[in-house]
């Protein structure tokens, strides 16, 4: 008998994995408050004074605004291997609920790097991913806007801390780190909508995966009964 791939609910697991989205959220929470209190510090300051003589608090509260960037980073990156999984056993789901393939190391090898093939494609994988899960008759339209905004925040997220590490490299005077600041707290602000934004679509596509594989074996069963006849 041919071996297919199970369906996975994978409620359980995006609960966790936008459980684990709490703690760089929080960092962007806690990296643009303490970032305002150090902007306020900086603000009465000389612009050109170097930030080498800067009084020992403000330089401690400098190093803090650089420890929660960094401990961001980290979590943000924990936060993408929790996201490729997802992703991963998401597209396998699809594999069950509409295409036909056996089970086999293989196919699970070719089917993951696959996904890494695809990372320019991300948006419309994930696009895919909730128009072809609607099951038939199911009236559900998924919202346009948020698949672009998904990958606009990501994109401009990554592009602000780039920019803020490629500049505090270079920061010497204090109005260098004023432009590190609000190039840091712009990408605060995006990743706090990618963040967001990324647990509605990993629930809206797990609710749909649901609702298709339960049409499928209601199908399925129908069809079982209407053949035993």
């Amino acid at each position: 008998m041919t071996q297919r791939y199970p369906f996975y609910d994978l409620k359980k697991f995006t609960w966790i994995t936008n459980l684990v989205s709490i703690i760089p959220g929080t960092l962007c929470i806690v990296g643009i408050i303490h970032g305002i209190g150090t902007w306020q510090a900086l603000a009465v300051m000389d612009a050109l004074s170097p930030l080498t003589a800067l009084p020992d608090d403000v330089s401690a509260r400098l190093l803090i605004d650089t420890h929660v960037r960094e401990a961001q980073v980290v979590s943000t990156l924990v936060l993408v291997l929790f996201y490729t999984y997802w992703v991963y056993f998401s597209a396998r789901n699809m594999l069950v609920l509409f295409e036909k393939h056996t089970a086999s190391t293989w196919q699970s090898i070719k089917l993951f790097f696959g996904l890494f093939a695809q990372l320019h494609k991300i948006t419309r994988l994930i696009d895919s991913m909730r128009y072809q899960s609607i099951p038939p008759g199911h009236e559900h339209e998924p919202v346009k806007w948020l698949l672009p905004v998904w990958s606009l925040s990501l994109v401009s997220a990554n592009v602000c801390k780039l920019t803020a590490v490629y500049l505090m490299v270079d920061a010497l005077s204090v109005a260098d780190f004023r432009s590190v600041a609000l190039w840091a707290f712009a990408a605060y602000v995006l990743y706090l909508i990618f963040y967001a934004v990324t647990a509605r679509i990993t629930f809206e596509v797990v609710w749909l995966q649901n609702l298709s594989h339960e049409h499928r074996r209601t199908v399925l069963t129908q069809t079982s009964i209407d053949s035993s006849f």
